[in-house]
């Protein structure tokens, strides 16, 4: 079977078409809840260790500790069985430098806003930190991976030299 230069460059055409679009509709690169899940468990260690009796400590670190481990769990077999995954070659290096910076950013914005509160006198800081710092994780998350799905869509889009 002879193929023309023409059909080839058509054919060549539609998968790369038929890859952006899949790209484009992707779910995004991380799941949201995971990161929130994440603050949770910060908010819920503050809280145990700030407010609660001490006799109450151990079990409640344990609980904590293994609901985080549940997360970290399901996170895993999510990331594995999910269905659409660019290949690492696709992702935008740059996407991932920017969860980087969104993760350092949200750790010392949260180690801020802890010192700040105890120097303002609130009780129990820790804690309203991290009821503060789950919201904006909340909020920030979902932007976060679709902003990352969209620089790897786009990356995919732009032709290689």
């Amino acid at each position: 079977m002879e193929i023309t230069p023409e059909e080839a460059a058509r054919s060549l055409a539609r998968v790369h078409e038929t890859q952006h679009r899949v790209l484009r509709a992707a779910p995004p690169m991380f799941p949201a809840w995971y990161p929130v899940t994440v603050w949770i468990f910060i908010t819920g260690m503050q809280f145990v260790t700030e407010i609660t009796p001490s006799w109450w400590l151990w079990i409640a670190v344990t609980a904590l500790s293994a609901g985080l481990a549940v997360a970290v769990l399901k996170f895993v077999i999510d990331v594995r069985n999910a269905n659409l995954r660019p290949h690492s070659s696709m992702t935008d290096p740059w996407a991932w430098a920017g969860f980087a910076a969104w993760l350092v950013t949200t750790g010392l914005a949260g180690y801020a806003l802890a010192l700040w509160l105890k120097e303002l006198g609130i009780a129990y800081p820790r804690t309203v930190m991290g009821v503060i710092m789950t919201v904006v994780v909340a909020v920030t998350a979902p932007l976060l991976a679709r902003w990352m799905s969209a620089r790897t869509a786009r990356r995919a889009e732009t032709p290689k030299r």
